[in-house]
């Protein structure tokens, strides 16, 4: 489990953004299961550069860059053999410190309501 909350910044890049939802789309069991028309059981979906090639249209070196950054932005798992990548629901939800570069600090003249 992650520390600190993934650098969204790394999705400003048109590479890494369609990377990132061709990702998220091959790694969720029920798009993937609607996409094969039957269903698949269960179990942890990774996406190659290959996969984000056929998906996408980017070049080889490009998904590959793009997976890579987003591994280092903390949105993307690696596979055990480092070959494939996914993500999960959790990767958005990873809660971030009040105070922290991510988050400023909550405005004391600002009600909660």
């Amino acid at each position: 489990m992650r520390s600190q909350a993934p650098d969204l910044s790394v999705l400003t890049g048109r590479d890494c953004l369609i990377t990132f939802a061709a990702m998220a789309l091959c790694c969720d069991n029920t798009v993937r299961d609607h996409e094969m028309g039957y269903h698949q059981g269960g179990g942890t979906a990774y996406i190659t550069a290959k996969g984000v090639m056929r998906r996408t249209g980017l070049s080889r070196t490009a998904a590959e860059h793009a997976l890579r950054r987003l591994e280092t932005a903390g949105l993307a798992e690696p596979a055990p053999d480092s070959t494939a990548w996914r993500t999960s629901a959790g990767t958005l939800t990873t809660p971030v410190p009040a105070g922290t570069p991510d988050q400023p600090p909550r405005d004391a003249n600002r009600s909660s309501s």
